[in-house]
């Protein structure tokens, strides 16, 4: 998947509206909460990436959550 379709992706997942940019905070996210998470756990899952919530915790950007998508993201 590229980048900009991850993106697209992450940002329908969380259900916000803003266009989301590697840089973004997600602390500047407003929808980015635990049931952001809860979404994002079960999006990575359909991507064929398992995941904790524990892995979420030390998350700051979207370039975080690009990388914990690992090799299925180019």
């Amino acid at each position: 998947m590229k980048k900009e379709e991850f993106l697209d992706l992450l940002a329908e997942t969380i259900d916000t509206e803003e266009e989301l940019s590697e840089q973004m905070s997600l602390d500047d996210i407003d929808e980015y909460d635990s049931i952001a998470i809860l979404s994002l756990m079960s999006m990575y899952d359909e991507l064929g990436v398992k995941v904790t919530p524990n892995d979420f915790k030390d998350l700051k950007t979207v370039a975080d959550l690009i990388k914990l998508a690992g090799d299925r993201v180019e």
